[in-house]
Formats: structure tokens, C-alpha cells, sequence
């Protein structure tokens, strides 16, 4: 798996997007995890006789996505899902969204309660990332990446589990980002802390509020929680208002009980602290939570937000989603 050959593959996808029988996808609001590990898996399936094309469910690439892929972002496929294709899915398992048109997954996330995957090829461990599970399936095919194509792997890896942070990475990430550094020879923390810098460099608003965006419903497919990450360096925090604004456009448009925007203000030192701002029914009780698992020093600076300094306790949107949901569901 070279560069050349990387970017020849991703030309001829590009002629023959619309009549690809076998798609595969990240999420519709895709980060590098999402973007990576369809286009790699892509890639493998193609290489492993199974032809499909990947495809990015956006206008535009992130822009610290497109700064990992280099000359190769240019050629990434976007746009729409074709309707007539099977799909595979990557960094999600959101297959009653596509009308049973999928036949694989290979995701990361915990299994979202009601989810059919009966007859569905489907690997969804606990891991840090989903490129992870992709890299150990070009793995254990026998397919080497170069150090082009490492870097891409590991980037990715990198950037969905914070640098390999304790809290993120599990033992499957720390080994397969060993075997894609020794391959492309790169330091992993200088890496990290590159993409880091093109990521919290995004100031633009509505990307940044749509580009770590997941929407969570019941088991019946009705919506129940709205949740943006918002990663930013700490002296270019978003205008709050303007964050209101959005949540409320969110909530009016997904008829959630609950909209959250998560503030993540990263500082050089590699401190960092987090502003919530909720919308909805179920605002308070959001807030709540959070306040309440930050610890002593955690605040409630007003009505619909809370702030947490750098020495309290910061938890992940998994953490919260899991705890929030059930919750949430029983006063719909």
C-alpha cells in the first residue's frame, strides 16, 4: 500500500463513484477517525477482491484531515450516499438509517440499544478508534503500508484518541500506532501535536459545531440528544451567543429533548478547560451531571451552562451519552 498507489486508487474512484455497487462510509458529520478508516477500508476491500469505493459524507474534508492526506485530499470522493449501493459502515452503526442497505460495519463505538445487525458483517469493538480496527484488517491480510500511508493510519489513531491518552486508547490502539511509527518512522507526540494545532486552528462556527456532531435516539428511532464538541485554543473560545443560536436551530430542526455543545479550550501548556451550554427539556438535568461529576471546583456560570477548570474531572461525550440517555428516555 504505496502513496502512487494510494492516489491512483482514490483517481479511479472518483470516475466510477455513481456506479459503485459497494460504498463505504464514516459518519455524516466525519472527523479523520471517520474519514481515514472508510477510505482505507476501502482500499483493503478493493485490494482483498471485493471492489468498493469510499466515500466522505461532507462538502469538505476537515481541514486537519486534509493537512494529514496531503495531495491526496483533493482526491477523496464527496458528497451523498448513492442509492443504490450496499454500504459498509465505519466509525458508526447507524444502519437503520440507510434503509437495509447495509452489509457490513466496523466500528468503535458502544452498540446503540435496538440495533439489528442480523445478517450484518459486523466488528464493533471497544477501541480508541475505528482506523485502529482497519489498520489490524490490512494487517492481518499481509498488506504493508509505506510511510506515506503509515502516517495517514496513525494520524488518524492519533487524533481520535487524543495522542493516546489513558482515557482514549486501549492496548489494540498503543500496538497497532507502534507498528504504523516503526513503519513511517514518525514520533507519534510530534505528530499528535501537529494535527492538534491544524485541528484547534479552525474558527469558522457552524464547522466547528458540525464537525464532531453526533445526534442520539431511542431504540425507536426517535431523537432524544443533540451533542457538538467544539475544540478550540483557549484565547479564540466561540462567541457564546452564537453557540445559543446554533443549539437552538439544532433542537428546532431534530426535535431532540436536549441539545449539548461541549467547549473543549485548549491551552499550549496542553491544560485544557470545558464549557457546556445546554438547550431543551432536559437542559438542567444535563448540566447537572456534569457539574456534578466535575467535582468541587466545577461551576454553574449561568442558567443553561457549566464550566469546568482544568483540575476538575473531564469526561468523554461516550461517558456522558451512556449515563444521559436511559435517563433522558424515561421523561420523553
Amino acid at each position: 500500500m504505496t502513496h502512487r498507489a494510494l492516489t491512483t486508487y482514490l483517481t479511479d474512484c472518483s470516475r466510477r463513484a455513481e456506479a459503485s455497487r459497494l460504498t463505504v462510509v464514516g459518519h455524516p458529520a466525519p472527523d479523520t477517525d471517520a474519514v481515514v478508516s472508510a477510505l482505507f477500508e476501502a482500499w483493503r476491500l478493493t485490494r482483498t477482491g471485493t471492489p468498493a469505493v469510499p466515500l466522505v459524507q461532507a462538502a469538505a474534508l476537515p481541514r486537519e484531515t486534509a493537512w494529514l492526506l496531503g495531495d491526496a485530499a483533493s482526491l477523496a470522493p464527496l458528497g451523498a450516499v448513492n442509492p443504490a449501493a450496499q454500504l459498509v459502515l465505519t466509525d458508526h452503526h447507524d444502519t437503520a438509517a440507510y434503509a437495509g442497505r447495509v452489509v457490513a460495519v466496523v466500528d468503535h463505538h458502544p452498540l446503540s440499544p435496538g440495533t439489528d445487525l442480523t445478517d450484518i458483517d459486523a466488528e464493533i469493538q471497544p477501541v480508541g478508534a475505528a482506523t485502529t480496527l482497519v489498520a489490524r484488517r490490512i494487517r492481518r491480510d499481509g498488506l504493508v503500508p509505506d510511510a506515506f500511508c503509515a502516517r495517514v493510519l496513525l494520524g488518524a489513531i492519533l487524533l481520535d484518541t487524543e495522542g493516546l491518552s489513558p482515557y482514549k486508547a486501549k492496548e489494540q490502539d498503543r500496538e497497532t500506532a507502534g507498528w504504523l511509527a516503526d513503519l513511517c518512522g514518525e514520533d507519534p507526540a510530534a505528530l499528535f501535536a501537529a494535527l492538534q494545532n491544524e485541528l484547534l486552528s479552525e474558527t469558522d462556527l457552524p464547522t466547528l459545531f458540525a464537525r464532531d456532531y453526533r445526534r442520539y435516539t431511542d431504540p425507536e428511532g426517535a431523537p432524544l440528544m443533540g451533542f457538538a464538541i467544539l475544540k478550540v485554543w483557549a484565547d479564540a473560545e466561540p462567541d457564546l451567543a452564537a453557540v445559543r443560536a446554533l443549539l437552538q436551530a439544532d433542537l428546532a430542526a431534530g426535535g431532540c429533548r436536549v441539545c449539548v455543545a461541549k467547549t473543549v479550550l485548549h491551552r499550549p501548556d496542553g491544560t485544557r478547560e470545558e464549557r457546556y451550554l445546554a438547550a431543551g427539556p432536559q437542559a438542567d438535568a444535563v448540566l447537572e451531571l456534569v457539574r456534578r461529576t466535575g467535582g468541587p471546583q466545577a461551576r454553574r456560570t449561568g442558567p443553561d451552562q457549566v464550566f469546568l477548570p482544568a483540575a476538575c474531572v473531564h469526561r468523554g461525550r461516550k461517558w456522558y451519552a451512556a449515563r444521559l440517555l436511559e435517563a433522558i428516555a424515561e421523561k420523553t
